[in-house]
């Protein structure tokens, strides 16, 4: 069986099929290519945990997403993922960069913070940014900050040295 189900894939792909045997096949679920539809069902259960957790970047301990997630980034990263796929992916708020993701939400928060409080020098009490900040200072002295995440903790008036 397994021989004659590729048999039928690579007549089908050389488009010697006739319309016939192609509605027959379909009409009881035949898989034309297996890889794709794995592809599609972890999309699929991604878009499912999407809309029951309020994003689509499980953890790499997740069961069936963890893996799949991080090789759809490293397939993104070095250009082998399909523009269909990278707008799939991306409809459902698929986040290709999660540690930059984590590191913008934090200097937005803080962004927040200096509006309402006048400066942007939270406490190291403070319970979500007083650690962050800390890490930001460290990574700036050890000069392992770029450039860019200097100049947007510039943009809102940040010291480098705490209060």
């Amino acid at each position: 069986l397994g021989i004659w189900v590729l048999s039928q894939r690579q007549v089908y792909k050389q488009e010697k099929m006739s319309q016939e045997r192609i509605d027959l096949l379909e009409s009881i679920g035949f898989i034309w290519d297996p890889l794709d539809q794995e592809w599609q069902d972890r999309f699929q259960e991604l878009k499912a945990f999407a809309i029951k957790n309020g994003h689509a970047s499980p953890r790499q301990s997740h069961p069936s997403l963890g893996v799949w997630t991080n090789i759809q980034r490293q397939a993104y990263k070095k250009e082998k993922l399909s523009q269909e796929r990278i707008d799939l992916l991306e409809s459902i708020g698929f986040i290709w960069d999660p540690l930059e993701q984590a590191w913008q939400d934090k200097f937005q928060e803080l962004k927040a913070f200096a509006i309402e409080n006048g400066h942007a020098s939270p406490p190291g009490s403070h319970p979500s940014l007083g650690d962050w900040v800390d890490r930001q200072r460290q990574a700036y002295k050890k000069e392992k900050l770029s450039q860019e995440r200097i100049d947007l903790l510039e943009s809102i008036d940040f010291k480098w040295k705490g209060k």
